[in-house]
């Protein structure tokens, strides 16, 4: 199951989190995490070339990043979270959404 946590301070997200695979198939061959993959690299790239060096790290099955305070990174976020919203619902058995 893959997991996108996304971390809160005052009702503002200060960080995402992914972990783990979904399993629908092979590494490579799975249509779901290459979405999600897709949806949180670009709200990464794109905060990284509104506000510049983001703190990140990145690993086999796990990426996680900082998000700057800022209207437009919270815009991007929102519009990330909409994206793995509709995706956990149509996956629910594979792609889990948390806020901590």
């Amino acid at each position: 199951m893959i997991t996108v946590r996304l971390f809160r301070k005052s009702g503002t997200v200060t960080g995402v989190k992914t972990s783990g695979h979904s399993g629908l198939a092979e590494s490579g061959s799975d249509v779901l995490c290459a979405a999600v993959s897709t949806l949180v690299q670009t709200a990464y790239l794109a905060i990284s070339d509104i506000y510049g060096k983001v703190d990140y790290k990145k690993q086999d099955g796990h990426f996680e990043f900082s998000v700057p305070e800022g209207h437009d990174a919270q815009v991007i976020i929102r519009a990330m979270q909409v994206g793995l919203q509709d995706l956990s619902s149509g996956y629910p058995q594979n792609l889990k959404l948390e806020e901590a």
